[in-house]
């Protein structure tokens, strides 16, 4: 993964002093979130029953990991930055982050079309939105801001957090296809947004793909419904 040269507006946001020392807390959520989200969704089913469980841990996922964490390691201003970064992607970038979308489509959405109506729609369309957006904020925005110019800091070892938390949801709803090809899948959606924000030094170009690739998920947003 080639870091690309960057100019000074095109950067992540620099730290200031006060942020370099939470540092150490932010390496440690890749280990964090896999381990704590996978008591807590079996934790939920036991005192819940499974569809609201998937339903409670998400929302504990998304308020506590990708909106708090962030919050609190960069500060408002920070994660406005952090979104609002990024240089015109290119062709390259788009195809990179492309690839992931058609998996998904050919995979999920199109085997699954003809189970999606108004209702699944939205959920599909809501729970992408803020799935997207926090998870980017989370593995993408807030280690490359911090570590801008360490690959492996800010870019491979997020990556494998990543990755491994999506272990996690699968206690309660298995993959199709599989522990090992949902988590291969994970991997190829994270590396592809992990390359294109740090060959563009920020999130624009990886934001709507992601969502995209979310959105593609009926049988995710059918089982929230009870369906």
């Amino acid at each position: 993964m080639p870091a690309a040269k960057r100019t000074p507006t095109d950067s992540w946001p620099a730290m200031d002093a006060g942020s370099r020392a939470g540092q150490r807390v932010t390496l440690s959520a890749p280990v964090a979130v896999p381990l704590t989200m996978s008591a807590v969704f079996p934790l939920l089913r036991r005192r819940l029953g499974p569809r609201r469980a998937y339903n409670t841990g998400f929302v504990i996922y998304w308020l506590g990991w990708c909106a708090a964490f962030p919050l609190w390691a960069l500060g408002p201003r920070g994660v406005v930055r952090v979104l609002g970064n990024g240089r015109p992607p290119g062709a390259a970038n788009v195809a990179l982050t492309a690839l992931p979308l058609a998996g998904a489509v050919a995979t999920e959405l199109l085997p699954n079309r003809r189970l999606v109506d108004r209702q699944v729609a939205g959920v599909m369309i809501g729970t992408a939105a803020i799935n997207a957006v926090g998870e980017e904020l989370l593995w993408r925005g807030t280690f490359l801001a911090q570590f801008p110019e360490d690959i492996v800091r800010g870019a491979l070892w997020p990556l494998t957090g990543f990755t491994l938390w999506h272990l996690a949801p699968q206690i309660i709803l298995p993959s199709s296809r599989g522990r090992a090809g949902f988590l291969l899948g994970a991997a190829v959606v994270g590396a592809a947004s992990t390359t294109a924000a740090w060959r563009t030094g920020g999130l624009r170009a990886v934001l709507l793909p992601h969502l995209l690739t979310d959105t593609c998920g009926v049988r995710a947003a059918r089982f929230r419904l009870g369906l």
